[in-house]
């Protein structure tokens, strides 16, 4: 009896260092920069003769899709890193600009197209959804009076290729 105490005792603290090492490893890489909200005063103010497009992807439910990182295009060009919890913005010229985003599991690659006029400021969300073998992406344009409540806690990236 006392021997399987003592090899339930063992068990438990395996899973406890397991359960450690498999967080350390998944957040330990990630690098954690300021916050939007506190960075939002030090960004360079958009120039009225282009608009800006803002990129941002909330934090995930239980981590779901937690280590999908696809790459993000606007017009055929690699802009920035879908990353959990994170924002960034890309200045732009004004009109018709198309993002994308390839699929990681699925085929093909989710797109929008985005209109913009000088001086004026679109959000882009792009997040993980569920699905049955992999989280797949979905992106949509987010109205500013939503996405203003979801991305001031979120990381802002001022280098998004990193």
């Amino acid at each position: 009896m006392n021997i399987r105490r003592e090899f339930s005792q063992r068990a438990m603290i395996m899973a406890i260092v397991f359960v450690t090492l498999l967080i350390t490893s998944v957040t330990g890489c990630e690098t954690f920069g300021p916050k939007y909200d506190a960075s939002r005063s030090a960004i360079a103010p958009l120039n009225n003769e282009k608009g800006r497009i803002i990129f941002y992807r909330p934090g995930n439910f239980l981590w779901y899709g937690y280590t999908e990182r696809p790459a993000i295009f606007l017009d055929g060009q690699k802009v920035g890193i879908s990353r959990p919890s994170s924002i960034f913005y890309v200045d732009v010229e004004p009109g018709e600009h198309r993002v994308t985003i390839p699929a990681a599991v699925y085929a093909g690659q989710v797109s929008i197209d985005v209109q913009i006029s000088k001086g004026e400021t679109v959000y882009v969300k792009n997040n993980v959804g569920v699905s049955v073998f992999a989280g797949k992406m979905t992106i949509e344009m987010v109205d500013p009076g939503q996405a203003t409540t979801e991305i001031d806690g979120l990381e802002f990236v001022a280098y998004p290729m990193h």
